[in-house]
């Protein structure tokens, strides 16, 4: 490119190759000898004959060159030349720089990726130590409800347990009191001569039932006893009354208070 700009501005100033300068240098100092850089001795030198061997198209060469150097489109040229030089330059250190802030880029991408990541994968790990969390919890209370579950079927079947152990102490006592009972009535109605307690007892158009009898003779424990074998407490006697009616009557200062409590 430069030796073709240089071609050019020699072009513009009438500079012509150095073939054609020779031919002119010949026309002009004929007869020098062509091709010898050097004189011979000037001991024998004749001035008159002498000539000047001169290699004209150097010499004409280094001319023109020095006149295309200092023109002025020469160094337009030159200008043109270096400018363009610092373009490519300049586009070289602008791609340079492209690429320099395009690694940037990647890379602060890539550590927001890096750090994106990081914390997606902290609240995934925190989302699964709440779940993890909440299902202990909720096996605790689980646990905790069937434990107490458990207690409360364990209390309730103790608490019937004991009920019905109580239950059948209770029968227990209340059979064998009346069995007591029992042996304590069929005692009473044969020395009274009752068939039954149901049955009462005539005399001199009188009636008197078992429960009368033990009410005048204000015995509380035969009247329990006779309750207790299933006596009826409100049958009536001849007069009317009722056992404890009679028991009533017959009652002075709490005389049959206790027959009284005892058919209450």
């Amino acid at each position: 490119l430069a030796q073709a700009i240089l071609a050019q501005a020699q072009n513009q100033q009438g500079i012509f190759p150095h073939h054609s300068s020779n031919r002119l240098a010949s026309r002009s100092l004929t007869p020098a000898v062509m091709g010898q850089s050097e004189c011979k001795g000037c001991s024998t030198s004749d001035a008159t004959t002498d000539t000047v061997k001169v290699n004209v198209g150097v010499t004409l060469l280094a001319g023109e060159a020095g006149a295309a150097k200092t023109s002025p489109k020469h160094q337009a040229a030159e200008e043109q030349l270096q400018c363009r030089e610092e373009e490519v330059k300049e586009k070289q250190l602008q791609k340079k720089h492209e690429e320099e802030e395009e690694c940037r880029r990647q890379e602060a991408e890539e550590q927001q990726r890096l750090e994106r990541e990081r914390a997606e994968e902290q609240l995934r790990l925190e989302h699964v130590r709440a779940a993890e969390a909440q299902a202990r919890e909720e096996q605790r209370l689980r646990e905790e409800a069937e434990f107490a579950e458990r207690e409360a079927a364990e209390r309730v079947a103790g608490e019937e347990a004991t009920r019905r152990e109580e239950d059948g102490r209770k029968r227990a006592v209340e059979e064998q009191l009346r069995k007591q009972a029992q042996e304590k009535v069929d005692v009473f109605l044969k020395a009274k001569g009752f068939k039954t307690m149901s049955m009462p007892r005539t005399s001199c158009f009188t009636a008197s039932y078992p429960l009368h009898v033990a009410v005048q003779e204000n015995n509380a424990g035969l009247v329990s006893a006779l309750l207790l074998s299933g006596a009826d407490k409100k049958v009536k006697n001849s007069t009317g009354k009722t056992p404890l009616e009679a028991a009533e009557k017959l009652n002075k200062k709490g005389s049959h208070a206790a027959v009284i409590v005892a058919l209450a």
